[in-house]
Formats: structure tokens, C-alpha cells, sequence
């Protein structure tokens, strides 16, 4: 059996954060999204290591059994679609070369990856950790958005969170690795997927990309794009 090494969202964004040290402000008018069913979001992502730091923006659109994100450094990006109650379709999305890689609910499983809950999903933080593994510091109610700060680990990783609670998204996420602090901080927001010149990808432009599913890349490591497509993701190994 093959497993192929991947990043599912929940530690993805293990791979796109920045210092912790950084002061931001809150973007104006969020209140105005509070209740919106569709929310687009723009984060500015950092990472930084002992080399250069490297700072891009980071997308997130929530829609009613769909989260999409892309990376604008790495120009790759996920799709979670979950038409049934506790069954999830993954994408993972790679815009250069233009190849959309599916996964299956099974799929997913048999690469022993955990699963990201639903609200972690459309939160990017399971609001389940909140007040457990996440401890609350304080609140600030200074402006129109409530914030809540919460520090903590999550997997042994210290993370930070100033939680917006009417959105049901951070304002700030701080992961602190080994390798590095990573962060991402909310820059702007709108509703549905028409706020940012960066859009959701359409079903056009994904019936355009090559697909690959999961399950056949066993078949097909003799194809360039299939060996690409696998460091990209991290390498892979086979179990006879």
C-alpha cells in the first residue's frame, strides 16, 4: 500500500505563521461580516527562521460546505468539500503546475493523517481547544470586535490566539516550531469570493488542471509530474 506524505490544514498552517513579537491592528468594519454565511478573508502570512523571513499574503474563503486557502509563496492551495455530515472530499491545489491532487475520505485515513474537525475547518482553529488546551489571558472589548487572547499547546506546538469570537476566526495565529515562529494575522475581510483580485478557484479553472487521485499515484511514478508533485508534498514511501 502506498502512503504519501501530506499536509493537511490543520498543520499547513504549521507551515505559514510569523513573530509573535508583531503588533497589528484590526481591520476595519468586521463587524459588518458577523453574520455573513460566506466570509473571504486575506491574512499576511510570515515566516521566520534563522534565515531570511519571508512575509506573503494567505487566502481563506468559508462557504456553506466548502473551505478553500492558497498560499500566494507557494502558490498552492486546499479545497475541502463535505456535501454529507461528517464526510469530507480534499483537494490539494497546485497552481503552477496546474494539477489538482483528490483525495477521498478513505484516502485521507489511510494516510494516517488526523482529520481537521468541521470548526477547525471553518475556523482554522477548532474552537473546541479554546479555555482547554488554549487558556484565556484576557479579553479586550476597546473596539466594535471583541477579542479574546489565549495562549497555549496544541500537539506539544505553543500556539497563540487572539480569537474573534463574532467571526469565528483568529485576528492573529501564532504557531511557535523548532524550526521557526509562524504567524498569520487577518488583513481584510468581505463576503462571498469576489473581495480579492485572488480568487475561490471555479469549476472551469479546475476542470482545466490535471487531476490526479490519490489511490492511482502508485500506478504512475514513472510520470514526471507525478515524482514533481511528490516532492512537493513532502516524499512518499510504499508498504508491500
Amino acid at each position: 500500500m502506498k502512503k504519501t506524505l501530506i499536509f493537511l490544514l490543520s498543520l499547513s498552517l504549521a507551515a505559514c505563521a510569523g513573530s509573535a513579537t508583531k503588533t497589528y491592528t484590526l481591520p476595519n468594519g468586521l463587524v459588518d461580516f458577523s453574520a455573513a454565511k460566506q466570509l473571504a478573508c486575506r491574512f499576511e502570512k510570515t515566516i521566520d527562521t534563522p534565515n531570511t523571513p519571508q512575509t506573503s499574503n494567505w487566502y481563506f474563503w468559508r462557504q456553506e460546505h466548502r473551505t478553500e486557502t492558497r498560499d500566494e509563496l507557494s502558490n498552492q492551495g486546499e479545497l475541502w468539500e463535505n456535501s454529507k455530515p461528517g464526510e469530507f472530499f480534499y483537494t490539494r491545489l497546485f497552481y503552477n503546475e496546474h494539477v489538482a491532487l483528490e483525495f477521498t475520505q478513505s484516502d485521507l485515513l489511510a494516510t494516517g493523517a488526523v482529520i481537521p474537525s468541521l470548526q477547525q475547518l471553518n475556523s482554522l482553529v477548532d474552537p473546541k481547544t479554546l479555555g482547554k488546551e488554549l487558556i484565556l489571558q484576557r479579553k479586550d472589548n476597546a473596539t466594535d470586535m471583541a477579542v479574546e487572547y489565549y495562549t497555549g499547546a496544541i500537539n506539544n506546538i505553543a500556539t497563540e490566539v487572539d480569537w474573534l469570537p463574532a467571526l469565528q476566526l483568529p485576528a492573529r495565529l501564532v504557531k511557535k516550531l523548532p524550526e521557526g515562529t509562524l504567524t498569520l494575522i487577518l488583513g481584510e475581510c468581505g463576503t462571498g469570493g469576489s473581495k480579492f483580485a485572488v480568487k475561490p478557484i471555479s469549476k472551469t479553472e479546475l476542470d482545466n488542471f490535471r487531476r490526479f487521485d490519490y489511490t492511482d499515484l502508485g500506478d504512475m511514478e514513472d510520470d514526471p509530474m507525478v515524482q514533481h508533485i511528490e516532492q512537493l508534498i513532502g516524499g512518499h514511501q510504499h508498504e508491500h
